[in-house]
């Protein structure tokens, strides 16, 4: 239920500003409002409208503000309310402040859209119970403007009626069991992952409802651990330097700056004295032995098979692959996008700046279609050949299945002649019998045995996850024969 017009909508943030004055801990700075506005609004369209004070004071923990933050009650004897609910509620969010999770969020910096996910985890149990909330149950979009809530702020609230706060308040402290239990249940390493693939330039839009499904998904969860296992090998990569160095005899190109051994023979013909300003001015021309390397575009492109067969030990070893290679080619500042199949293609995800609008994506997805993979390559080639002649890439695409992953001979040698080839076959208990393998540039084979022991299996994955960098290098040469 929303109200109607321009005089309701500010009826209703003056109401829910009204309810800070509840807030027992201190904003960091006057922008904090601003934030707190959006995690409102994450938690509307999640389904759990809640008064402004438990949004602003448990987002604030959240963040990592720490428990200095919080206001302590005066000891001088207050009201019987400030003795009894206010005071519990205190300890609440001292409690909450004390949490592994609230120590570590300041290092992590998570998004606002990741922290209205966590508080729709913290509170949707007592929203739900809350026996107020029907005389709470209008809802609307705060305005991120931060002129329009500091004039809101600046309005008379003292009309609206706080009875119905103070009964959440009540029944925050009487339920204060479902928040820490709750909070105890929030995966650190899920927060971990998707805060290294955060970019800190932001931007990236992330959708809500994978983002709420990574914390409630066994499968997810399964995937984060063993990615865990997987990502500290890759983090120190960074990517390789863009300058490139001629011989002493080649010259690469002609620059404003130089020692006075590489002027341009035609600049010393000038007078001394316009010689000797246009030396100030750094208008000479020098010739250059460096350059900067200009790339060609390539595109890494990833592919993983989300069909029934690969469910269990095979998804987690897959997404978890794909996972760690994403992060390993984005360090390298690689174009990397990545995409699901069974039956049919699903829609291409670019990976745009860390790459944290896609890792929720990447955990999460489900299919419920069964096989058709020579339709599914079929389409692919068409797409990697438009790829080529319009956009003019190349493309290296990495196949990750299983090996039940029967494609005609032809046309996986169309898709060869289109991409260079990575293949990663984990396999079932049965061998490998794929007669296209020699067609594929690359590939590797991940024994059934392998995914019985979580060391081997991490192993196996850095393994493959080096090899596949290390392919890059051997594109070059498929390109030239595709070319040629």
């Amino acid at each position: 239920m929303t109200v109607a017009g321009g005089e309701g909508r500010r009826s209703y943030l003056e109401r829910q500003l009204s309810t800070l004055a509840l807030c027992r801990v201190k904003a960091p700075s006057g922008m904090a409002l601003l934030r707190v506005a959006g995690w409102h609004n994450g938690l509307v369209r999640l389904g759990v409208p809640l008064p402004l004070f438990v949004v602003h004071d448990l987002g604030l923990l959240l963040t990592g503000v720490g428990s200095g933050a919080i206001r302590r009650l005066a000891e001088s004897p207050g009201s019987a309310w400030e003795r009894g609910e206010l005071a519990g509620y205190t300890r609440l969010l001292e409690q909450v402040a004390e949490s592994e999770l609230c120590e570590r969020g300041a290092g992590w910096r998570l998004r606002d859209d990741l922290v209205a996910v966590l508080l729709s985890k913290l509170l949707r149990a007592i929203q739900s119970r809350w026996p107020a909330r029907r005389s709470w149950v209008k809802s609307e979009l705060l305005p991120l403007d931060p002129g329009a809530l500091a004039r809101a702020a600046g309005q008379e609230t003292s009309a609206y009626d706080l009875g119905p706060i103070h009964s959440l308040v009540v029944h925050l402290v009487e339920h204060r069991l479902y928040v820490l239990t709750a909070l105890e249940q929030i995966d650190l390493d899920t927060l971990r992952l998707l805060s290294l693939f955060q970019h800190q330039g932001g931007g990236a839009v992330l959708d809500l409802a994978d983002l709420l499904n990574v914390f409630s998904s066994p499968e997810a969860n399964g995937v984060v651990n063993f990615s865990m296992e997987l990502l500290p090998s890759v983090l120190e990569t960074r990517r390789p330097t863009g300058v490139q160095t001629l011989a002493m005899d080649g010259y690469a190109s002609l620059e404003r700056r130089g020692s006075v051994d590489s002027v341009v023979m035609s600049e010393l013909a000038y007078d001394d004295d316009i010689f000797e300003q246009k030396l100030a001015d750094h208008e000479l021309y020098y010739y250059g032995h460096e350059k900067q390397r200009t790339e060609e575009r390539q595109l890494h492109y990833l592919l993983v098979d989300s069909s029934a067969s690969m469910r269990g030990e095979r998804e987690i070893f897959a997404r978890g692959v794909a996972l760690t290679l994403i992060k390993k080619l984005t360090l390298q500042g690689h174009e990397v996008c990545f995409r699901f199949f069974d039956s049919r293609l699903y829609e291409a995800v670019r990976v745009v700046g860390g790459g944290e609008a896609a890792v929720p994506h990447l955990l999460c997805f489900r299919s419920e279609r069964g096989r058709n993979y020579a339709r599914v390559f079929r389409q692919l080639v068409g797409e990697l050949r438009r790829l080529r002649r319009q956009d003019r890439r190349t493309v290296v695409l990495y196949l990750l299945t299983h090996g039940q992953c029967h494609v005609g001979v032809e046309l996986i040698e169309e898709l060869a002649a289109a991409a260079f080839l990575y293949g990663v076959f984990i396999l079932p208990s049965s061998p490998l019998h794929l007669e296209y393998l020699p067609s594929l540039h690359r590939y590797q084979i991940v024994e059934a045995e392998t995914l019985r022991s979580r060391s081997s299996s991490v192993d196996r994955a850095r393994q493959i996850v080096d090899d596949a960098s290390d392919a890059l290098a051997g594109s070059a040469a498929a390109r030239a024969g595709a070319e040629g």
